[in-house]
């Protein structure tokens, strides 16, 4: 069994280059969408074999069936009106050594230094409402607690949850308040209130476990983000 001690507190960098070294979305592309995989503006291709699930929830919280083209960065076909769309990125395990990072277990690195297991949770609205504002049962998730579509300018209040349960001292940043003075740190129950851009708007909260009798890694780094336009 695959043990977890948590850390002492949520850890997020507070320099958008490294807060953001690379994240895993949904994108909206022409009329469907498609799996992004990428940082400050460059995009690499999303390895569809580190994909484990894409879904989708309508405006009543009904899921929808999602269709993935094959290959990496796939196009996303959903079926029906989509509120929410919801990623799980695997990407796999990085061990550190003197000449690098290698994309491998830390039991299959002679010489590691040490080794993360990294794991991305996405989560885009396309459409406000109700559906938005529910959980969606990912290990790590940022949760809106408003249905009404906001605006530039409002600030936002969210909850983040590490396996259904709220998480004090998450260090909420968004690509758009990059400096630490812009970060927000939730309370007791989870939560914080973040300011709203107009344009895009992408939140992150990143949080990490040490991993006990696990010859792979050394650490769980999980991350998870919320993605939506506003005009």
């Amino acid at each position: 069994m695959r043990m977890f001690r948590p850390l002492a507190f949520a850890l997020a960098c507070t320099a958008a280059s490294s807060t953001f070294a690379h994240d895993a979305w949904i994108e909206p592309v022409d009329a469907a969408y498609r799996v992004v995989f990428g940082h400050a503006g460059k995009l690499e291709a999303a390895s569809a074999g580190k994909i484990r699930s894409i879904a989708a929830v309508d405006a009543s919280g009904r899921s929808l069936a999602v269709k993935a083209e094959a290959g990496d960065s796939p196009r996303l076909a959903v079926s029906g009106s989509p509120a929410l769309l919801t990623l799980h990125y695997d990407n796999g395990f990085w061990s550190k050594t003197t000449e690098g990072s290698k994309n491998l277990p830390k039991n299959e690195v002679a010489g590691a230094l040490s080794a993360s297991h990294v794991v991305k949770f996405g989560k885009t609205v396309a459409n406000w409402g109700r559906a938005v504002t529910k959980a969606q049962g990912q290990p790590l998730e940022i949760v809106p607690l408003v249905a009404d579509t906001p605006h530039a300018g409002d600030a936002l209040p969210v909850q983040v949850l590490w396996e259904s349960k709220p998480l004090p001292g998450a260090r909420l940043t968004t690509a758009e308040y990059a400096g630490a003075d812009k970060e927000v740190l939730t309370a007791e129950d989870g939560k914080a209130v973040v300011p709203l851009v107009k344009g895009r708007n992408t939140i992150q909260v990143m949080h990490r476990v040490d991993l006990v009798g696990d010859a792979r890694a050394d650490v769980l780094s999980t991350s998870a983000n919320l993605i939506f336009d506003l005009r």
